[in-house]
C-alpha cells in the first residue's frame, strides 16, 4: 500500500514537502505564538500558486506603489515600505481597503498563504513585517486533545502561522521559495510592474491596444482572458466588485457591460481606427466589442466622425434591405458604397451613422433635393420701380403698426412647389416670407398678403409682447387668434388717429454688427432674434473662412460634419431663433453644452462665449411656465448649472473674459431683472462677443453690398 492509500479506500491529497517550512521555523528564531485558522486546505480549490503569489504581490502594491518584486537563487521577494500587517491583518475577513486599492475583502494574504502552503511548487514561505513575522504551515490539529470525534481518526488539516518577534521598524517582506518561472508569470500580470509610471485608470477604463489582445486588467491586474478580442482591458478599481468573493471570474454580463463602456467612451483615434477597419473589412465582434449604440456623448461621436471623414470618401453610402434600386441609381451616380458585412443590421446602421455615412435611399433623396429647385426666386434687381417701391412700402407700413419683428426678409417669387396656389407664404424654418410677383400689382392685396404672413410669423417666432407657438398655421386657432388681436391693434390706432394721434414712428433699422457691416445673413439681422444671438451669428460667419482653411474643410457642411454634432445645432448658432421657440419634434435651441463646445471649437471661438451667447436669453424662460417667462426671480438650476459650466470655462481663460462672470450669475440668481421685450441685460454675452471679435481680428473686415 502507498503512502497515500488508505485502508477504506480513500486517497490521502499529496501532501507539500514540509522540510523546507521547518528549516524555515527554525531560522527565524523561537516560535512566541501560533495562530490557527480552521480553513480546510481544499478551500479555493480553483487558486493555484501563480494566483497566491499575485495576492502577496496586490497587497505590497496596495502598500507602496514602489514595491519591489524580484526573483534570485530560487527565491521570489516582495518588498514594500508600507506601515506593516497590524493585528488586525491578521484577523480572516477584516479589511480596511478602500476602493482605490487592490485589495477587497481582508482574505487575500491568508488564502495565499494557505495555498502556498499547501503546494508541492512552492518550498518555504515567510513573512518579516513590523515587529514580527511569521511562516505558514498546514498541520493536521485534534480539537480539545482529540476529544472531538474525527473522521479521518487522525485530526483535521488546517492553516498555522508560527509567529515571532523581531526588530523590524517599517514595511513588509515575503521570501517565497518558487521555480522562476512561477514568479515570472505571477509579476507579469501587474501593469504596474512592467509600465514604469502606470496608474490605475479612472472610470469607465482603459482599452489597451498593445500586446496580446483579449486580456482583462482590474486596476491593473490580470483577472481574465477571452479569445477573440479586438483589444484588451483595463477597469477601473472600482470595478473589483464584479469578481466572485475568490476573485477568479468575472460575470459575463458584467464584463460585457464595462467592456462596451469603456469603447463607447473613447476618444481615441487609435481606438476608432482598430474597430472601424475590422467591421468595415467585413470582420466580426464578440458580444462585449459590439458598443457602437454605446457611443453617446458628443467628443467620442465627433471622434468617430473624424475618422469616417478622414479614411472614407465623401460619396459614401450604405445599403440596408430592399433598397436595390436606389444603390444602382446612386452606384450609376459614381457613388462608393461601403459595408459592415460581419456586423448585425442595426449594429451597421449604428456604426454608419457614427461615421457619417447615410444610408442608400437618404442619399438618393439628398442629391434629389440639392438638384430641384422647388421655388423660382425673383431678384430684387430684376422687380421693376413700381414693385420695389410698392413691397418696400408695404413692409414698412405692417413693422410700423405692429413691431419691426413682424416681418424680416420678403422675397419674390414667380411660381413654387411649396404653396402654388396661393399669393404668397411664410417658411417656418428661415423666418422668411414670399410674396408671389402677380401680388404687386394692386396696393390692397400686396398689405393683405404681407399681414397676413405677418400673422403667421408673429405667432411663430414671437416678438415685443407676443410669446411664440407651434400653433400658427393656416385654420390653425392659434393663427386665427393672432389675426384677431392684429385686428384690434389696427382698430385702436385708427382710433387713436381719429383722436389726433398719430401712427408710431417708422422702425428703425437694427444697427449694423461688427464694424461698417452691410451683409445681409437671413435671420442674423430677424429683429424678433435677441441681439445677443444676432451678434453671434455674426462672429461664427465671419470666422468661417479661416476656420475652413485652418481644419482642411472643404466647406461649412464638412466642418460640421466633422464634429458630429447635428447640423440643426449649428443652424440654430447662424440661423437663430426668437427666445423661447419651441419645436414640437427635434432641437429648439443649441442647449447642450459639449455640441456647442465641439462647434465653437472647430470655429476657433471659446466655448462659452459661444453657448452664452446663444442661450442666457433663455434663461427668464427655460423651465418656468409661460405665464411666468421674464418675470423676476431665480432661473431654473438647469440654467445655472449650465451658466456655472459657462462661467468655470471663463474664469480659465482669466482676463476680461473673467470679469463678466460676477453679471452671468447675477442674472442667474435673479438678482438682475431680465424682463421679456428688452435686450439690455443681455451685455454680459455681447461683451464676451465683442471680446472674441478683438481676440480675432474681425473687427477691420469690413464688408459691402
Amino acid at each position: 500500500m502507498t503512502s497515500g492509500d488508505r485502508p477504506d479506500g480513500h486517497t490521502e491529497p499529496e501532501q507539500p514537502d514540509t522540510s523546507a517550512t521547518a528549516d524555515a521555523i527554525g531560522a527565524v528564531g523561537a516560535t512566541v505564538d501560533i495562530l490557527t485558522y480552521p480553513i480546510s486546505p481544499d478551500y479555493v480549490k480553483s487558486w493555484t500558486a501563480v494566483r497566491a503569489l499575485c495576492e502577496l504581490i496586490a497587497n505590497a502594491l496596495d502598500e507602496d506603489r514602489d514595491a519591489t518584486i524580484g526573483w534570485a537563487d530560487g527565491v521570489l521577494t516582495i518588498t514594500d515600505q508600507g506601515p506593516g500587517i497590524p493585528e488586525e491583518g491578521m484577523i480572516l475577513g477584516h479589511s480596511t481597503k478602500s476602493a482605490q486599492q487592490i485589495g477587497q475583502f481582508g482574505e487575500g494574504k491568508k488564502l495565499a498563504c494557505l495555498v502556498l502552503a499547501r503546494s508541492s511548487e512552492i518550498g518555504a514561505v515567510r513573512c518579516e513585517t513590523v515587529g514580527y513575522g511569521f511562516v505558514p504551515t498546514v498541520e493536521r490539529r485534534r480539537l480539545l486533545e482529540g476529544l472531538i470525534p474525527s473522521r479521518s481518526g487522525q485530526g483535521a488539516e488546517v492553516l498555522v502561522y508560527h509567529l515571532h518577534r523581531n526588530d523590524r521598524a517599517h514595511g513588509t517582506v515575503f521570501t517565497v521559495e518558487c521555480p522562476q518561472e512561477l514568479a515570472d508569470e505571477a509579476v507579469g500580470r501587474f501593469r504596474a510592474l512592467s509600465e514604469p509610471g502606470y496608474r490605475p485608470p479612472a472610470a469607465p477604463g482603459a482599452a489597451v491596444l498593445t500586446g496580446t489582445p483579449g486580456r482583462v486588467w482590474i486596476g491593473g491586474v490580470l483577472v481574465s482572458t477571452m479569445p477573440g478580442l479586438l483589444a484588451s482591458y483595463d477597469l477601473p478599481l472600482d470595478d473589483k466588485g464584479l469578481q466572485n468573493r475568490d476573485r477568479t471570474v468575472i460575470e459575463a454580463g458584467a464584463l460585457r457591460d464595462a467592456v462596451q463602456a469603456i469603447l463607447g467612451a473613447s476618444e481615441d483615434q487609435a481606438v476608432v481606427d482598430r474597430f472601424a477597419t475590422h467591421a468595415l473589412a467585413g470582420g466580426k465582434l464578440r458580444e462585449p466589442e459590439q458598443f457602437f449604440a454605446r457611443v453617446e456623448a458628443a467628443r467620442p461621436r465627433a471622434a468617430w466622425r473624424t475618422w469616417g471623414r478622414t479614411h472614407l470618401p465623401a460619396n459614401a453610402f450604405y445599403a440596408s434591405a430592399r433598397q436595390e434600386e436606389a444603390v444602382l441609381d446612386l452606384q450609376d451616380m459614381d457613388y462608393i458604397r461601403v459595408t459592415a458585412s460581419g456586423l448585425p443590421a442595426y449594429q451597421e446602421h449604428v456604426l454608419m451613422t457614427l461615421l457619417g455615412v447615410e444610408v442608400a435611399r437618404v442619399r438618393q433623396q439628398r442629391h434629389y433635393e440639392r438638384n430641384h429647385d422647388k421655388t423660382t426666386w425673383i431678384p430684387d434687381r430684376d422687380l421693376n420701380p413700381a414693385e420695389r417701391g410698392l413691397l418696400t412700402a408695404g413692409k414698412a407700413l405692417v413693422c410700423r403698426v405692429i413691431g419691426p419683428f413682424a416681418l424680416d426678409r420678403v422675397r419674390v417669387y414667380s411660381d413654387s412647389d411649396e404653396s402654388p396656389c396661393s399669393d404668397g407664404f411664410y417658411t417656418p424654418r428661415n423666418g422668411d416670407v414670399a410674396v408671389h410677383r402677380d401680388v404687386l400689382t394692386d396696393r390692397h392685396r400686396t398689405l393683405a398678403v404681407l399681414f397676413h404672413e405677418a400673422a403667421h410669423r408673429v405667432r411663430h417666432r414671437g416678438g415685443g409682447r407676443w410669446i411664440p407657438s407651434q400653433d400658427y398655421s393656416d385654420r390653425s386657432r392659434g393663427f386665427e387668434h393672432m389675426l384677431t388681436e392684429f385686428g384690434g391693434l389696427l382698430l385702436a390706432l385708427l382710433a387713436d388717429v381719429a383722436d389726433g394721434g398719430a401712427l408710431p414712428e417708422p422702425a428703425m433699422p437694427s444697427p449694423p454688427v461688427g464694424s461698417g457691416r452691410r451683409v445681409r445673413l437671413t435671420s442674423a439681422d430677424d429683429p424678433a432674434v435677441p441681439v445677443s444671438r444676432r451678434e453671434l451669428a455674426h462672429l461664427l460667419t465671419d470666422r468661417l473662412p479661416d476656420a475652413l482653411t485652418a481644419g482642411g474643410f472643404t466647406d461649412e457642411r464638412d466642418l460640421v460634419a466633422s464634429t458630429a454634432v447635428r447640423t440643426v445645432y449649428w443652424n440654430l448658432l447662424i440661423r437663430p431663433r426668437a427666445a423661447g421657440f419651441r419645436r414640437n419634434q427635434g432641437v429648439s435651441t443649441a442647449w447642450d453644452y459639449e455640441k456647442v463646445a465641439l462647434l465653437a471649437e472647430a470655429v476657433g471661438v471659446h466655448p462659452p462665449v459661444v453657448w452664452l451667447a446663444s442661450n442666457l436669453c433663455e434663461g427668464p424662460l427655460h423651465g418656468r411656465r409661460r405665464d411666468q417667462w421674464g418675470r423676476p426671480g431665480r432661473w431654473a438650476k438647469q440654467v445655472r448649472d449650465h451658466v456655472e459650466r459657462a462661467c468655470a470655462d471663463l474664469q480659465a481663460l482669466g482676463g476680461a473674459y473673467a470679469t463678466q462672470i460676477p453679471a452671468l450669475q447675477a442674472l442667474a440668481a435673479g438678482t438682475t431683472p431680465a424682463p421679456m421685450g428688452d435686450d439690455s441685460w443681455q451685455a454680459p454675452a455681447r461683451a464676451l462677443i465683442a471680446l472674441e471679435r478683438q481676440r480675432l481680428h474681425l473687427d477691420h473686415d469690413e464688408q459691402t453690398d
